[in-house]
């Protein structure tokens, strides 16, 4: 993964100091707990898809909305 750089207000600096781990793993962490308190399981993700499906089939937005949602929740 290609590395990024961000710019911190000077007073944040003496924060990032004292997480005692890498900021880039703590950031990682961060989104990964912000990620998985605000996206359905898995398995919440198939059933809210098949009603999606069940009866007319997806419409074209209906079907990115199912992909993009599955990025999201993608265990890799």
């Amino acid at each position: 993964m290609p590395n990024k750089t961000i710019s911190v207000p000077d007073d944040v600096v003496p924060i990032i100091e004292s997480l005692h781990m890498p900021f880039s793993r703590w950031v990682t962490e961060q989104l990964r707990l912000h990620a998985a308190q605000s996206t359905m399981s898995f398995a919440d993700q198939l059933v809210a898809d098949a009603a999606l499906a069940a009866a007319e089939g997806l419409t074209p937005k209906d079907a990115m909305a199912v992909g993009e949602r599955m990025e999201r929740s993608a265990p890799w």
